[in-house]
């Protein structure tokens, strides 16, 4: 069966990091063409350090959110501080349909790849843009990831626990990525479709901070309405109770459950053996929160987790197993979609990755590809993609306008 591009789609993906990779990873998925383009020196972030290995170990290409975020791609090398390198990725757009980036305001510019001098060169490409915090305002030359985009979208300041002690907490996977990767995916898609209509491509701009900012729209209402800033409320729920994590038996073993009527109150107090009179009503859980959770931590402390999660569904209540991720690789339920893909990769061999999640079976995704060495494909991408000899390459690679391993290990003449 085809893909949905069915490499009619050429991507180059210069973007570092989790957010643009996975725009390039997802068109990737979907059958684009997706060229990773790196420097010798400044290779994507996301492979490491030199220092985490010695040099015949490859540090920088064992590291596993890169090799999960760039499956898929093709990747090649280019100097972008030198004229050439400049030179040969302009030719490069000159003949692809979507450029990807996340640097910081001017960058860009800077090496004269803004949007303005590239649709000069191809009318037809579309370019997305993902800084941080946009393009101009008072914020926007501040440089950003994950977890600081996160706070300045006001995520972090919902997080902590319910009784005001502690610290605020930044999501230990940096949320502010993905979601920013997800809407740059629809919004090229878009643009794609714009294309296919009018024949010219356009310039994306997505402000990361932007994408995540809905998160937090139920206290931002609130506000709105009552002038009152929402308090941190740890995994309680504002409405319902109760709506946590609780310990069970054994040395880190958790669950999480809720209850959202009354109904359900009843039927999580008799399959526990509790009192289901003395926290009646909706009203009288939310108002001595505590007591319920003491309550339901003594009767839940001696149960076996997966035992109480059975027990918990089979009597209709919201209930789940917290698990870890040896777990969650061992979930039959998991195991029975054939979510995980094996992919064997050089220098780290074969390994479980995420598959694609969307099922799509007239064109289905693809994510059982791994991702790029260093400047793996120079030869095969510069032939194909600007017809250029091996003697060409071969003399890129000497003048250090291109190479497969990082600068710092490279001896020149």
């Amino acid at each position: 069966m085809n893909s949905i591009f069915d490499g009619k789609l050429r991507v180059l993906d210069i973007s570092m990091g989790w957010a643009g990779p996975l725009v390039g990873q997802m068109f990737a998925e979907m059958g684009a063409d997706v060229i990773k383009v790196e420097d010798t020196h400044h290779f994507d972030w996301w492979r490491g350090s030199l220092s985490m290995a010695p040099p015949e170990m490859q540090p920088i290409e064992r590291a596993a959110v890169f090799n999960t975020a760039n499956r898929g791609k093709r990747g090649v090398t280019l100097d972008l501080a030198s004229a050439r390198g400049i030179e040969i990725l302009k030719r490069m757009i000159e003949v692809s349909d979507v450029l990807v980036e996340n640097f910081s305001p001017g960058v860009m510019d800077r090496l004269g790849l803004g949007y303005q001098s590239v649709s000069a060169i191809n009318p037809r490409l579309i370019m997305i843009s993902m800084p941080s915090f946009g393009s101009d305002g008072p914020e926007c030359n501040a440089r950003g990831y994950g977890n600081t985009v996160e706070a300045m979208a006001g995520v972090t300041g919902l997080t902590g626990y319910h009784d005001g002690t502690g610290q605020r907490y930044t999501l230990s996977n940096a949320l502010g990525d993905p979601v920013g990767g997800l809407h740059g995916v629809f919004a090229l898609m878009v643009a794609i479709r714009e294309r296919e209509r009018t024949g010219r491509g356009q310039l994306i701009e997505l402000a990361q901070v932007e994408s995540l900012i809905p998160f937090v729209t139920d206290a931002m209402l609130d506000f709105q309405f009552t002038g009152k800033v929402a308090a941190a409320r740890g995994n309680r729920h504002r409405e319902h109770a109760p709506h946590g994590i609780y310990r069970c038996a054994g040395e880190d073993n958790w669950i999480a459950l809720a209850c959202e009527t009354n109904d359900q109150w009843r039927s999580l107090a008799h399959a526990l053996g509790i009192d289901d009179q003395r926290f009646a009503t909706a009203s009288e859980r939310k108002a001595d929160e505590d007591a319920l959770d003491t309550e339901l931590s003594r009767a839940l402390a001696p149960l076996n987790a997966e035992d109480c999660v059975a027990r918990l569904r089979d009597a209709g209540v919201l209930a789940a197993p917290v698990n870890p991720a040896s777990a969650v690789m061992a979930d039959p339920q998991i195991q029975s979609r054939e979510y995980f893909v094996a992919i064997d990769r050089a220098v780290v061999g074969t390994h479980l990755y995420p598959g694609a999640v969307a099922r799509i079976p007239e064109t289905p995704l693809r994510a059982d590809n791994p991702a790029p060495l260093l400047g793996e494909h120079n030869r095969q991408v510069f032939a194909e993609t600007l017809g250029m000899t091996d003697d060409e390459v071969a003399e890129l690679e000497r003048i250090g306008v291109i190479g497969s391993s990082p600068r710092q290990y490279r001896v020149t003449s």
